[in-house]
């Protein structure tokens, strides 16, 4: 989106103040004019495939959506920012994906595409687009059912990340470092208080397995593995979990 830059009061496109919904008096968000840094107009469209040959069965699914953006008259940081070249635009998605069913297995395999509602850096020229990809296999046989997946997405991180400046007073919330000028947001390189480029991760592997005590009653069990990279140390680190409880369904 083009940003208009404005000072004081002053009029905006033919005499309208700049206000809610980037008019003066727009109080009525539902009501707002187009100009008024949102998304509309959004569609999606999907389509998917169910057959079974013999004793195998298959999925095939695939899907896509967009949504238009809107920019304002009056400057908007949340719409874009000239301090780190920020910017939203368009939102897009895509995801295709199989799924095969032999002799009590079930294997399933997808990959997508996210932009985020994002544009490309003012400034880098590199989108902020997030590329993924999750795959799982199941198996099931008399009341033990059996499962393992995996999924990785990939963020080319044009926008760059934040550095941590404090962490609130007794917690282990941060708090963003505030840039006040594009020479700050964007300083020499190796830079502790700038921005940092360089693309994020997030992976997650999880395995799992229920036995059916009953109608309606499964003992359940599992563990979850969380891996993040990035540029700092804000946007990396790594989690995990065990599972056990019960499953009761009337």
């Amino acid at each position: 989106p083009k940003i208009q830059q404005v000072s004081g009061a002053g009029a905006i496109g033919g005499g309208q103040l700049a206000g809610a919904c980037g008019y003066n008096n727009g109080v009525n968000s539902g009501n707002c004019p187009v100009n008024d840094y949102q998304y509309q107009d959004q569609f999606d469209i999907g389509a998917n495939y169910l057959n079974k040959f013999g004793d195998i069965t298959i999925a095939l699914h695939g899907g896509f959506a967009y949504a238009n953006f809107n920019p304002g008259y009056r400057p908007n940081a949340t719409g874009a920012n000239l301090t780190t070249g920020f910017n939203r635009a368009a939102w897009k998605q895509a995801v295709l994906g199989a799924q095969i069913g032999f002799a009590g297995f079930t294997f399933g395999v997808a990959a997508g595409w996210d932009n985020n509602g994002l544009g490309a850096n003012y400034y880098t020229g590199v989108d902020n687009d997030t590329r993924y990809a999750t795959v799982g296999l199941m198996y099931e046989t008399g009341p033990w059912q059996m499962s393992a997946g995996a999924g990785f997405s990939r963020n080319t991180n044009g926008n760059g990340a934040n550095s941590i400046a404090t962490f609130a007073s007794g917690t282990s919330v941060p708090t963003a470092t505030a840039f006040t000028s594009t020479a700050q947001a964007f300083g020499p390189s190796g830079s502790t208080n700038g921005l940092s480029f360089g693309q994020q991760s997030a992976d997650k592997y999880e395995v799992g397995a229920n036995y059916a005590l009953g109608p309606g009653v499964k003992l359940v069990g599992g563990f979850m593995y969380y891996s993040f990279a990035g540029p700092n140390a804000a946007t990396s680190g790594n989690s995990w979990a065990f599972l056990l409880g019960m499953d009761f369904r009337f």
